[in-house]
């Protein structure tokens, strides 16, 4: 039933890349898929498994990228360390990170 999800769907006039699907568990009426994207349009999963006739009741995003999410709650914000994102991404050359200037804040009249 997943297969045209992996192998990539139109759906109401929108191409959607194939995805990468699979079945962790089923209970009953209900199932436990991990799914993997190659673009993230919006409402990109619930679009696609409406098509089947599926209906999607919560979306728990585990990683963002090659960035697993971990810990991170909704709304909080991790830097992410420049040598950290040049490896990984791939990127030739990972610099190592230099240290920010500092920065003090003189009164004028000192």
């Amino acid at each position: 039933m997943l297969e045209p999800l992996r192998k990539g769907t139109h759906v109401d006039g929108t191409d959607y890349l194939p995805m990468i699907v699979t079945l962790d568990r089923q209970q009953g009426a209900n199932a436990w898929l991990t799914v993997g994207l190659r673009e993230g349009k919006n409402r990109e999963i619930r679009r696609a498994m409406e098509s089947l006739g599926l209906s999607v009741n919560r979306l728990i995003r585990i990683s963002y990228g090659p960035f697993q999410l971990g810990q991170l709650k909704p709304g909080e914000v991790e830097e992410v360390r420049r040598r950290v994102m040049r490896d990984q991404l791939g990127l030739e050359g990972a610099q190592p990170d230099r240290p920010k200037p500092q920065r003090t804040r003189r009164n004028r009249n000192s």
